[in-house]
């Protein structure tokens, strides 16, 4: 029986999927238009320009509102604990409310006056500042994780994702902050149609040092994050269920994404020899645009898909979990996050293409960091569960009782009472799930453990 595309649960079902995808394809639309806009920009500065803003921008934030609510409901255990931060996440819906407005009156100034305020866009900034503190709390949460962690090579993945989250979180804080003086500095307080928009790094009005700071401050660490460090926190996930998923696509999902992200993005760079300016956008490297956003796309769909491949795989074995709705946030917050890091709202163009990705970082990083967190997270929890089944298999010589089925029996109960209370502690501390709180998946896996060491042991005996 071949295995649906998608997985979904009785929250996260196909219309969660459907308002999230109507999501991505308006905000990779809106990247798009701002990427190709010295391409493009005729056509969208015109009253077809208008009325496609418009569309966009009702259609984003309905799916949005509609998406978030159940991923809201998905993750409501993980926000229990009364903290600033879980009320922050908890509030999330609120900032996209009020980035609702911000558009809304962008439109009904276009509509009426032909103009638009750059102060408007300057507070969608601020409040897109959120994200910041998002990717900022992950840092904190997986390099603490991994800084208390007593085996810390088992724990790299935790190390990568708190890497990533952390570039992310610097990239973001200097584009915000670049953008806010851009359009201070150097925009009038008012766009038009008649307002020299660009998509050149020289329309941007930055200083040398200013370019340097864009391009190590904002792209590296942007690249980096995503390219890299994103890579190898999923090539270390992806190996716990390395053997469920197969050896030829675990290497397929590990090389392929920072294959086409690097090639495109920094292959103008080595070919101009360049280290002091950002020449992506280079009219002669269009073709490096291209490949470059074609590149990332595809990439993120490909780690995407890693995290849809472990979810129909324990999907097989557990009918419902936490874990496959964290998986399913994790795979539709790596298609989200990309695009929404790009940085394009100072094109100033009439109407404002560049504001749609721009708004829905906040949207993108609330999933990436609580769906990603609650992922590794629960894989880290699971592999400290499986290590004590390995341990209570030892301590209470289940092999050797195998002969007595009533007494091995009585055993492999309390095993599993004692890995089921372990979890339940686990869970209460952390507010996350894991698969070995289900006593099929411990039954499961404890027989497994039995299997190997037996026949280890009867190797052992041969030899």
């Amino acid at each position: 029986m071949k295995l649906p595309l998608i997985v979904t649960t009785s929250i996260i079902n196909r219309k969660t999927y459907l308002m999230t995808f109507i999501v991505w394809a308006i905000i990779i639309t809106d990247v798009i238009f701002g990427t190709f806009f010295d391409v493009l920009g005729k056509p969208l500065t015109s009253s077809f320009g208008i009325i496609l803003f418009m569309i966009m921008s009702i259609l984003v934030f309905f799916a949005c509102l509609y998406a978030l609510r159940d991923y809201m409901i998905a993750l409501r255990k993980n926000f229990e604990a009364p903290t600033f931060f879980n009320r922050l996440y908890k509030a999330t819906p609120i900032f996209i409310y009020a980035l609702l407005v911000i558009f809304g009156i962008i439109i009904v100034e276009m509509v009426l006056f032909s103009q638009y305020s750059t102060y408007l866009l300057i507070l969608l900034l601020l409040i897109s500042t959120v994200s910041i503190l998002f990717f900022g709390f992950r840092t904190y949460k997986f390099l603490s994780w991994f800084s208390l962690s007593v085996k810390k090579r088992h724990n790299i993945m935790i190390l990568a994702f708190g890497i990533s989250s952390m570039l992310l979180c610097i990239s973001t804080i200097v584009a915000i902050t670049l953008d806010i003086k851009q359009l201070v500095v150097s925009r009038p307080p008012t766009i038009d149609s008649d307002f020299p928009a660009s998509n050149s790094m020289a329309s941007r009005q930055l200083t040398s040092i200013e370019l340097v700071i864009h391009l190590y401050g904002f792209l590296v660490p942007q690249v980096t994050a995503i390219a890299i460090a994103e890579t190898v926190a999923v090539a270390f996930f992806l190996r716990y269920f390395k053997d469920r998923i197969g050896k030829k696509i675990f290497w397929i999902l590990i090389i392929l994404p920072p294959t086409l992200f690097l090639t495109g993005v920094f292959g103008p760079q080595f070919l101009k020899s360049t280290g002091s300016e950002f020449v992506y956008m280079e009219s002669r490297f269009l073709i490096f645009r291209i490949i470059g956003t074609a590149g990332w796309i595809a990439a993120d769909f490909v780690i995407a898909y890693a995290y849809i491949l472990v979810a129909k795989s324990l999907r097989r074995q557990i009918s419902s979990s936490p874990i496959i709705n964290y998986l399913i946030i994790a795979a539709l917050a790596t298609i989200l996050i990309s695009p929404t890091t790009n940085n394009w709202i100072t094109n100033n163009s009439y109407p404002p293409f560049g504001a749609i990705q721009r708004a829905f970082i906040v949207f993108a990083s609330f999933l990436f960091t609580i769906g990603i967190y609650a992922v590794a997270l629960s894989v880290a929890q699971d592999a400290e569960l499986r290590q004590l089944v390995r341990k209570y298999v030892k301590e209470y010589a289940l092999l050797d009782t195998l002969s007595n089925a009533e007494e091995n029996a009585e055993k492999i109960r309390n095993v599993v009472k004692l890995i089921r209370q372990h979890a339940d502690i686990l869970e209460k501390k952390t507010q996350v799930t894991s698969t070995m709180l289900d006593d099929k998946e411990i039954r499961r896996y404890l027989e497994i453990v039995i299997m190997e060491t037996g026949a280890k042991e009867n190797r052992g005996g041969k030899g």
